[in-house]
């Protein structure tokens, strides 16, 4: 039996859980890098497949030459482009999922097959510029990636083809492709429709540019996203697929139905979906090893508690190597959770865990009971951390009413601790080496 002073093993305590920040932080960052790794992945099978797709269009703009007078009387001419969007425009839409690896990562790759259609209201364009002729004319579509095109697409406007070329004309679209037309000869058109098969990766977006849009998605991956400006109307997704279904009018946007001489940003407006593959595992841990530091300090707490109460301390290199093993639950968990859902991942890391600690404090207090005791409390500590990460929305009410219960039952516990006599070391303690 030999005297020690609490109040210098608490400042012990302490530095020790300073220090473990630092392995703490490079987990932290080890879980960051291996995200990484998985965005590389889905970059490098992006190059020889197509990336993300975000589909508009169409848009026809006419180009006409005004002419000017400048302050000196001189002539001149300048030109001016006029951008008309469709009075309807639907888009029936079918997604084939297609997975690929690269390594250990999984890759959600699609194939879609698109049926854009609708109508153009022209019909004020003559009655607005009587006797003109227009410089040139041309309808644009937007692909954001034209290497997902899998066959030539042609465009029909009111039972006529017309030829598409790759590139972008207008301002507004930043790839895709054209179609010229003489409006000045030809009947101004009233329909189009166009088919087309794209392949993509993970996200397929469309841009709501009709006065009216409606979009109608399906396909048999049963884990979509919806993401962007706008939620789908209706949607169902049953463990053979989903479908979806999208109306929006021109009031929900930012841009009007026809424009001169000024620039919109259309795909603001943009909304789609995402195939989803259950990667939210790196999220998961991420989560996880944000209380870590709560772990060590509750844990390292149950073991103070039990040094009071049971006259025994042990070493802090003894504390050290517990908050290591703490630690190394999240690497653990980060690596088994790249294989296996995380749920399985979280259960065996915590086991691996709270049994090396246990047959470790059986070890060093030579006493089943306070190994039981340890060994109960890591248990409802992990517990707690796995029901905190469930219930994110109300992770922070349920932390705070569960840390209110830890401080109430300290406080009962060591209510009739004379902590004056504690800390003046007048307590004799067993020091287990």
């Amino acid at each position: 039996m030999k005297k020690e002073s609490v109040a210098l093993r608490v400042i012990l305590i302490a530095s020790i859980i300073i220090i473990l920040v630092i392995p703490l932080l490079l987990v932290q960052s080890l879980i960051n890098d291996r995200q990484d790794y998985r965005k590389q992945a889905v970059s490098e099978i992006s190059k020889g497949w197509a990336g993300p797709q975000l589909i508009a269009g169409p848009i026809i703009t006419i180009a006409r030459k005004v002419e000017r007078v400048n302050s000196k009387g001189n002539k001149h001419f300048t030109t001016k482009f006029d951008n008309y969007l469709p009075e309807s425009l639907i888009v029936d839409a079918e997604v084939i999922p297609e997975k690929r690896y690269k390594g250990i990562y999984e890759v959600m790759l699609y194939k879609s097959k698109l049926k854009i259609n609708g109508t153009l209201n022209l019909s004020k364009l003559k009655e607005k510029y009587p006797g003109e002729n227009f410089d040139e004319s041309y309808i644009s579509f937007n692909i954001s990636d034209l290497r997902g095109i899998q066959k030539n697409a042609e465009l029909i406007l009111d039972g006529k083809k017309y030829k598409l070329t790759p590139g972008s004309k207008n301002n507004i679209f930043k790839i895709g492709f054209y179609s010229d037309l003489d409006l000045n000869t030809m009947d101004l058109p009233k329909n189009f429709e166009i088919e087309l098969e794209i392949n993509g990766i993970e996200n397929l977006n469309f841009v709501p540019l009709g006065k009216f849009t409606e979009v109608n998605m399906k396909s048999s991956w049963n884990n979509p996203g919806f993401e962007g400006a706008f939620l789908p109307s209706t949607r169902e997704v049953t463990k053979d697929g989903f479908t979806a279904q999208w109306k929006v009018n021109y009031f929900n946007r930012s841009f009007p139905q026809e424009w001169e001489n000024k620039t919109y940003d259309p795909f603001t407006s943009s909304f789609g979906v995402k195939l989803l593959v259950p990667v939210d595992e790196y999220q998961k841990t991420m989560r996880t090893s944000k209380y870590g530091l709560m772990l060590i300090v509750l844990t390292f707490l149950s073991f103070f508690m039990v040094e009071l109460f049971s006259k025994k301390v042990i070493h802090p290199i003894q504390y050290l190597l517990v908050g290591l093993a703490l630690i190394i639950f999240y690497s653990i968990l980060l690596a088994i959770s790249e294989y296996i859902i995380f749920q399985y991942s979280y259960l065996i890391s915590s086991l691996l865990i709270i049994a090396l600690i246990a047959l470790y404090v059986k070890s060093i207090y030579q006493s089943k009971k306070i190994s039981l005791i340890i060994t109960g409390m890591l248990i409802m500590f992990y517990g707690f951390m796995y029901v905190i990460l469930q219930l994110q929305d109300y992770s922070l009410l349920i932390g705070n009413i569960a840390l209110f219960i830890i401080l109430a039952a300290i406080m009962f516990f060591t209510r009739k601790i004379n902590w004056f006599d504690v800390l003046s070391n007048k307590s004799n303690v067993t020091q287990i080496s």
